[in-house]
């Protein structure tokens, strides 16, 4: 499952699919309009606006779980982030991100990536945990969501690849956001195989490069050995040295299987493009 499997609910009540913003790079975070985070919205649409047009997308739920700081309607909420933040990027209907009401699509990122602290250098950490240990004392140990701004972030492929507290530095968030839109244009790719102890094959490809290797099952040999001496090697390369290999035990072999999953990736990249 990725998160372009969810359907959610815009602003204005209309059903949206979140596979519209597949191949982008998203953040996706829970907001409220009168909280100590809510001058993060600033941050955020500079965000927004230096890499838009490079594939990366906010993705905005307000929720008034926390503090009752989201009292208003969806079109006050419209209304506040457009004149006080001049909020571009999509915001959807109020959610709930906890509890029996909670959102699929939060329960899937929490899911995903469970909580990992407060930044300890952060003004307001103290406070947040002092409040945190008073309601939820085992909140360090629970993925639930703790406070507004939440945001996780995903990756082209639909993955979700971190998680920041409200506490996190724009900095950071900003810092991994360059950093997969750089890696926007690889490919996941999954091979099932053939007549092999191994099951499937993944792997990542870019152009005709290919990284990542991994096998599903297979002898030791394979699983390490591999993926270490070929990562990086381009399509034709694995394929002259891999192809028709055999290992004694099945038909064909882990080696020669990976060189025909190289091929058959390289060929759905290239419908992809």
């Amino acid at each position: 499952m990725k998160i372009y499997d969810f359907k959610v609910e815009d602003a204005y009540g209309d059903e949206k699919s979140l596979a519209d913003y597949e191949g982008k790079v998203a953040l996706i975070l829970n907001s409220a309009t009168e909280c100590g985070f809510t001058p993060q919205y600033d941050a955020l649409q500079d965000l927004y606006e230096k890499y838009k047009d490079e594939g990366f997308v906010i993705l905005d739920f307000p929720c008034d779980q926390f503090g009752h700081q989201a009292p208003g309607s969806n079109e006050e909420i419209l209304a506040f982030c457009d004149s006080r933040y001049g909020i571009t990027f999509p915001i959807f209907s109020k959610i709930e991100v906890n509890g029996e009401k909670e959102s699929p699509l939060f329960r899937y990122l929490k899911s995903q990536k469970g909580f990992a602290g407060f930044d300890p250098e952060h003004p307001l950490t103290p406070m947040l945990e002092s409040m945190m240990e008073h309601t939820a004392p085992d909140y360090a140990s629970t993925s639930d969501i703790k406070w507004n701004f939440t945001k996780f972030l995903i990756d082209a492929n639909g993955n979700v690849t971190d998680r920041f507290e409200p506490t996190a530095d724009i900095a950071e968030v900003e810092a991994r956001v360059k950093e997969l839109l750089s890696r926007k244009n690889v490919m996941e790719f999954t091979y099932k195989t053939h007549d092999t102890c191994s099951t499937e094959i993944k792997l990542n490809i870019e152009g005709n490069v290919v990284t990542n290797i991994s096998f599903t099952n297979g002898c030791n040999g394979n699983l390490k050995a591999i993926p270490r001496l070929v990562d990086g090697w381009t399509v034709e390369e694995i394929e002259s040295k891999l192809s028709g290999v055999t290992c004694g035990r099945r038909p064909t072999s882990c080696a020669d299987q990976l060189a025909k999953a190289c091929r058959a990736a390289y060929e759905a990249e290239q419908q992809r493009a």
